[in-house]
């Protein structure tokens, strides 16, 4: 029985970890649109950091 409930607490800090890589693009993402969203229509965005997949 414990060694269910230790693959269950292995799954559930996986699931954990995945949620805050997820959380953390989503958080530069947001934060590029509000860097945007501040700039003048037709001014060049901020340099790319060239790490988009």
């Amino acid at each position: 029985m414990s060694q269910l409930g230790a693959r269950l607490e292995e799954k559930r800090r996986a699931i954990e970890a995945q949620k805050k890589r997820i959380e953390a693009i989503f958080a530069k993402h947001r934060q590029r649109l509000g860097q945007n969203a501040l700039q003048p229509p037709g001014a060049p965005g901020p340099p790319s950091c060239g790490c988009r997949r």
